[in-house]
């Protein structure tokens, strides 16, 4: 399993992930299996019913994995349309423009990529209950990367697609926001890596849709 799946940005499952410039294909690579395998734990766990916070049990799956995961910051805003602007607003406001930079630029590329919209459509979108996760990072180091980990949960009045860009924020109810910072060291997550990497090639490529920044 030599072949690296390390794009600049991609789409997740129900996260969309994107990278500064100067992280090396191995780090990206690192950070996508790590989500990929933490958001289908997660998913499988919330509808078995064995969790009812999708956003506590998604950062204890990354704590198995070795990521020093602090508690989020919470926040419950208005509603504010468009809401992926808002979002990078909010991780612009709280952690600064190296974050927000990245992964606004990724923002810009899903809304052009009907293919990938549609993945993170259908993975975030259960009923009438919705999250999504924005996690942009950056480089901290030779074995390490600092990464933003941005959730949203939120109720709307109906599903409705292109709902990051919509500018009616009537649809959208009962919001919380989260966000914390990881700093991820690659050295330590090389316990996992193979395993990790083994169980989402078998179960979970189907969810990462690459988005060209």
């Amino acid at each position: 399993m030599t072949d690296l799946i390390a794009p600049p940005a991609a789409v997740v499952g129900g996260s969309i992930v994107s990278f500064a410039s100067g992280l090396p294909a191995s780090h990206r690579e690192d950070v996508y299996m790590s989500t990929a395998f933490a958001q289908r734990a997660t998913r499988d766990a919330v509808n078995d019913g064995l969790s009812g916070d999708w956003f506590d049990y998604y950062c204890n799956q990354l704590r198995f994995l070795g990521w020093d995961v602090p508690t989020p910051q919470t926040f419950s805003p208005a509603p504010a349309a468009p809401m992926g602007s808002k979002a990078i607003q909010r991780i612009r406001e709280s952690i600064g423009d190296r974050f927000s930079i990245p992964i606004s630029r990724a923002l810009t590329a899903l809304e052009r990529n009907s293919l990938a919209l549609e993945m993170f459509e259908s993975t975030t979108l259960k009923g009438d209950i919705a999250y999504f996760q924005m996690i942009p990072c950056v480089m901290n180091g030779a074995h390490k990367v600092d990464m933003a980990v941005y959730h949203r949960k939120f109720s709307m009045v109906g599903g409705i697609s292109r709902f990051l860009f919509s500018k009616n924020d009537s649809l959208e109810q009962k919001s919380t926001e989260q966000i914390t910072t990881i700093t991820f060291n690659t050295l330590h997550y090389g316990a996992f890596r193979e395993k990790v990497k083994k169980s989402v090639v078998s179960q979970s490529l189907k969810y990462l849709s690459a988005l060209d920044i």
